[in-house]
């Protein structure tokens, strides 16, 4: 849970049991301390709403904001192994010249042996 968050639903229930203890120490009727509450409960609900659409909307952004950085880095990532792999590609290409040039100066020494010691 987010620093926001323990913030806001301790704000929340502060206010609730304020709000509870203030109107039960009152000194009224039941019928009255009972319409205080529903009303009192009726303001929490309404500012609890408000304030859970507010931490929604919070959320959103970051998800949002969290969601953009990711592809970002992402596509940095991708477009560096994109840049490695073609590096090692073409220097796996330049081995596999280097090798076969050398497998046939190899073949044409082995052949030019093999004729020089027929002749002797």
């Amino acid at each position: 849970m987010s620093s926001d968050s323990k913030l806001l639903l301790g704000l929340i229930l502060g206010a609730a049991t304020g709000a509870v203890a203030g109107l039960l120490l009152a000194p009224a009727s039941g019928k009255e301390t009972r319409d205080n509450l529903s009303e009192k409960a009726g303001e929490l609900k309404s500012d609890l709403d408000k304030k859970v659409n507010e931490l929604s909307k919070k959320l959103k952004d970051l998800d949002s904001e969290s969601l953009t950085d990711f592809k970002e880095k992402f596509n940095d990532v991708k477009a560096t192994m994109k840049e490695k792999f073609d590096t090692v590609s073409a220097k796996v290409k330049e081995l596999e010249k280097e090798l076969s040039e050398k497998i046939e100066s190899i073949r044409k020494e082995t052949t030019e042996v093999e004729a020089n010691s027929n002749s002797i």
